[in-house]
């Protein structure tokens, strides 16, 4: 097993928590679900572990609950992004 097998970015974890709890997601399409999910994450800081529990435990209550609300704002703003995609609107020539 390679190291890039054995590291992850530990924000795929929480920003697939919080997918799986969002009503929007069942109005996209695979292509779109995949998409939000990249966009969110190129939206945060990477944060490199080897274990989710590892860091987990290793977070104060108070950085969880940050992480969260930043994990939640970038959600957002992406799902926007998404619904509002500029290839689907009409062009004026």
């Amino acid at each position: 097993m390679g190291i890039s097998e054995q590291i992850h970015n530990f924000n795929e974890f929480l920003v697939a928590e919080q997918l799986r709890d969002l009503k929007q997601l069942n109005e996209l399409n695979d292509e779109q679900k995949l998409d939000l999910y990249c966009i969110v994450l190129n939206r945060l800081p990477a944060r490199y572990v080897r274990h989710d529990v590892d860091a987990l435990s290793s977070l104060s209550d108070e950085q969880r609950q940050h992480l969260q609300e930043n994990i939640a704002i970038e959600i957002n703003d992406a799902l926007d992004f998404l619904l509002r995609d500029r290839r689907q609107e009409v062009r004026d020539s």
